[in-house]
Formats: structure tokens, sequence, C-alpha cells
């Protein structure tokens, strides 16, 4: 690798792994935020969190690493014109396209850890959150058995447990149920356990007695029934998600999924969403080199200058932000209408190829010539 592009590459290696950390932790954390529900509801402890919020990652780069890059290259090159290094640069003869060859090469190389990231870190990761989502909450010991405290897992039942040892053993147990408001039913135990079976989960309380109060057959009034029992078992498995597969929402399944989803119900209702989400993973990434062309040929054209040191980058931020509204929009629209599919890879490879246009001689003629024509335009008024 000759020497100009190792140094090109290292000027822009630091300024990316800044904006890299700096914007993936910004949002990472908003995003990891949001799981503190599941963790605090269902007492889990930070550990857990921890795994959480790592599982997230992979969504956050995927949108981080191309903003990242852009703002590296532009960093790097206002700082590289700044100091006169561009200057310096073409006085010894090098054309542009020394400078453009090693940014591009690395846009490359991001784009490709763009692509690992869309096509299988983020949808392991994706299923593997929603995953453990749904065993957190399905865990009865977590959920139903906080001691201490009255939990009310669904409507019309109350547990309580004064408290419970590292064994799982539990003192103090109420049970109150009353999803028959004709016949509630209430079970109290010196202690007991929660045992798991083949046949699903099952409370075993010793010691107590079961209080059932029944309507009286012609009279206004109801009657106490009280059975004392030494060994009850309680089943919970009416409380347990029912059996059978979660289905896999779009950003947690592969890319072979979503082109050729089975032919259940689920998943033949949200094809559209499934094309739409494909495709916003396969033209996603090539927004990193259009934002690697935008910077180059704003920087890179015209003088450089004190003045311009300052409005040059605000310039081909506000471009790259509007070509990829434009994207973000024509992503929606994919969902209706597949035949803006295509539209997708046109938008960003166009944007590429237009920049990289621009900074070829006639590219540099071409704009020249609009800028000579925008400035005679007020003189040609006044006169």
């Amino acid at each position: 690798m000759p020497a100009l592009n190792r140094y090109i590459i290292s000027q822009v290696a630091g300024p990316f792994g800044f904006f890299a950390f700096s914007l993936t932790g910004v949002i990472w954390l908003t995003q990891s935020l949001r799981l503190l529900d599941v963790i605090i509801t269902q007492g889990q402890n930070g550990l857990t969190y921890v795994v959480f919020a790592g599982l997230v990652i992979p969504s956050v780069l995927s949108l981080t690493l191309p903003v990242a890059f852009f703002c590296a290259v532009l960093y790097t090159l206002n700082r590289l014109g700044g100091d006169h290094e561009l200057v310096v640069l073409s006085a010894t003869g090098l054309s542009i396209w020394s400078l453009v060859r090693p940014l591009l090469t690395l846009a490359l190389c991001v784009m490709a850890g763009v692509y690992l990231i869309n096509m299988w870190l983020m949808p392991a990761a994706n299923t593997r959150l929603k995953d453990q989502v749904m065993e957190i909450r399905a865990d009865l010991a977590a959920t139903m058995l906080k001691e201490g405290a009255f939990s009310n897992p669904i409507r019309g039942l109350t547990v309580y447990i004064r408290d419970r040892d590292a064994n799982g053993d539990m003192r103090g147990i109420l049970v109150h149920d009353s999803r028959d408001v004709n016949s509630p039913i209430t079970y109290l135990a010196e202690g007991g356990a929660l045992v798991k079976t083949d046949s699903g989960p099952r409370l075993i309380m010793l010691r107590g007695n079961v209080q059932r109060l029944t309507a009286t057959n012609g009279e206004a009034g109801r009657s106490l029934t009280l059975l004392y029992f030494d060994r009850y078992v309680y089943d919970l498995s009416d409380f347990m998600p029912g059996p059978g597969q979660r289905w896999k929402e779009p950003e947690e399944r592969y890319l072979s999924e979503l082109f050729f989803p089975d032919a259940t119900l689920g998943d033949q209702t949200h094809k559209a969403q499934f094309r739409a989400e494909a495709h916003r993973r396969l033209s996603s990434p090539i927004y990193t080199l259009c934002f690697a062309a935008v910077a180059l040929l704003v920087l890179m054209s015209g003088q450089f200058s004190r003045h311009t040191q300052f409005w040059k980058p605000a310039l081909a931020l506000g471009i790259a932000i509007g070509i990829r509204l434009a994207g973000l929009g024509l992503e929606n629209l994919v969902e209706q209408n597949p035949l803006v599919i295509p539209a997708l890879y046109l938008w960003p490879f166009g944007g590429l190829c237009a920049g990289l246009f621009l900074l070829t001689d006639e590219g540099q003629k071409c704009l020249a010539s609009m800028h000579t024509r925008l400035s005679a335009t007020p003189h040609g008024q006044a006169g």
C-alpha cells in the first residue's frame, strides 16, 4: 500500500472510531433504556440488562456506521485543508484521485461491515433478544411469586409470598382466585415450592386451607366452605404462554426468510413488510459510498480558504441529510408499491456516480460553468 494511502486511512480511522463510538453510545443508551421496563417489572438483575443492552448494539451500528464514516471524512478533509496539506499534495503533482481512492477503499470496508451486520448479526441478535424477553415474561418465579408483594399475573388472580429463600422454598403463601365471580377461592399455606413438571408448573402448598365462597341454592346469600390440607397442588399451566413457536417479526428474520416467507397466514399477511425490510437491508449500506462522494465533492471542489472552511462542511452535511431523508421516504413507499424497489438502489448509487463524475475534470468544468452563470446573473440584471 502506498505511503499516501496509509496516511489518509490513518487520518480517517481515528475520527471514524470517535464518531462511531459517540453516535452508537447515544443511540444505544436511548434504545437500552426502553428495556428497563421489562427488567424492573419482571424482577431481573443487572446482568440480564447488560445482556439485553448488548443485543441492541448490532441494530444501532447498522444506523451509525455510515453516518460516523461521513462525519470522519468531513472532519479529516476539513482539517487537511485547514493545515494546507491538500495544497502541498497538489503541489507535488498528485491528482485528486490519489486522495479519493483510499477514502473509497475505506468506505467499501465500512459498507461491507454494515452488510455483515444487516445480513447476519442484526437478525440473530434481535431473535435472541425477543426470545429472552418472552422467556422472562413466562418465568413464573419472577412474575407471579415475588416475595413481599401482591402480584396479578392475570385478571382475577392475586398471589402473595411473604418470603422465599435461595433454595426456592416459600413461606406465607396466599392465592386468591376470583376469575369465577360466583365462586371465588382463597388458598392459604404456611409454606410451599414451585415445581416444574412435563405437564407444566405446579405450586406445591403445605399446611394450609382452601376457602371457597359459593352461592346458596334458593337463597340470596353465600356459604363458606373451609378445607384444611397438609399438601395441595395448584396447577399454574393455565397462566403460561400457549404452545407453539413465537411469530418472528421482520427485523428478526434473515434475508432468505424475508424473500421466501412461510405459507402460514401470519407470514403471508406481512409479505409487503418482509419485502420492504429485505430491500432496506440491501440498499442502506450503499449510502456509505454516497456520503463519502458527497464529502469529497463539496470539500475538494473549488478553492479552499478560511471562509470556505466553515460553510463547506455545513453544505455537505445538508446535502447528505437531504439524500438520506429522500431515501427513507422511498423505503416507506416500497411497502405500498413494489415498483419503487429499483429506486431504493438507484438513488444512493446515482448520488455516488454523480459525485464521482463531478470530481473529474469534465465535472469540475461543469461546476465552474454553473458557478459562473449564477454569479453573472445578478450583474446582468443590474445592467
